[in-house]
Formats: structure tokens, C-alpha cells, sequence
């Protein structure tokens, strides 16, 4: 289940960086607002490719990074409908996935100080 929310997040952070550069080429944003827009938001893709690349590692800060993420991306784009709602779909799928009860072993934190209560007997 991890393997498969990985990659619905890969085609996620796919879809919102070509839908950032969609932006950026158009007429739509202009000055120095819209250069900030547009690197805040490359910004953000690249914290979002990140979390990513750690969520293969079994990082379960990233997966609460990436839902955070996702959320906020879900209400500023909520009312766009069309592509931003199937977005917002797979977000939520791929989160879910993350939290499913068979995913829990893959985000088990490894205590590095040493072995465990259960190894010492």
C-alpha cells in the first residue's frame, strides 16, 4: 500500500509543478507579485518532492508533511473544480493509504538507542 501512495504522490507533485508552470507562462501573472507567487510555489514543490523521497524511507513526519500539504493545496483550490478536483481525489486516496492500518509497520520508528525492552530477556 505504501508503494502505491508513493507513487499517486509522485504523480501529484507531477501534476502540480506542470500545473505551476502553466501558470507561470501564461498572461495570468504579471510583476514582481506573480514572480513571488510563482517562486513560493516552486518552493513548496520542492519541500513536497522531498517529503516524497523521505516517505520512501519510511518517514512519518513526511507523511503528515505531505497531508498538510495537500490539505492546504484542497481548500485554496476547492472551488476550481475540473483537474483541481481530481487532484484533490488522489490526494486523499494517497493519504489514506498512508494511514491504513497495514501501513503502520513501514513508518515504526527504530529506537537508536539501543536494543528493546523485549530483546533484553
Amino acid at each position: 500500500m505504501v508503494t502505491v501512495a508513493v507513487v499517486l504522490w509522485a504523480v501529484w507533485l507531477v501534476a502540480g509543478v506542470l500545473s505551476t508552470v502553466l501558470v507561470a507562462t501564461s498572461d495570468g501573472l504579471a510583476g514582481v507579485g506573480g514572480v513571488l507567487t510563482i517562486a513560493l510555489s516552486l518552493v513548496i514543490w520542492a519541500v513536497v518532492a522531498a517529503a516524497v523521497v523521505l516517505l520512501l524511507r519510511g518517514s512519518a513526519v513526511a507523511r503528515i508533511v505531505l497531508v498538510a500539504v495537500a490539505a492546504l493545496r484542497a481548500v485554496l483550490s476547492i472551488t476550481e473544480g475540473g483537474p483541481a478536483t481530481a487532484l484533490i481525489l488522489l490526494s486523499v486516496v494517497a493519504a489514506v493509504l498512508l494511514f491504513l492500518p497495514s501501513a503502520r509497520p513501514f513508518f515504526r520508528r527504530v529506537d537508536a538507542a539501543g536494543p528493546g525492552r523485549a530483546s533484553r530477556q
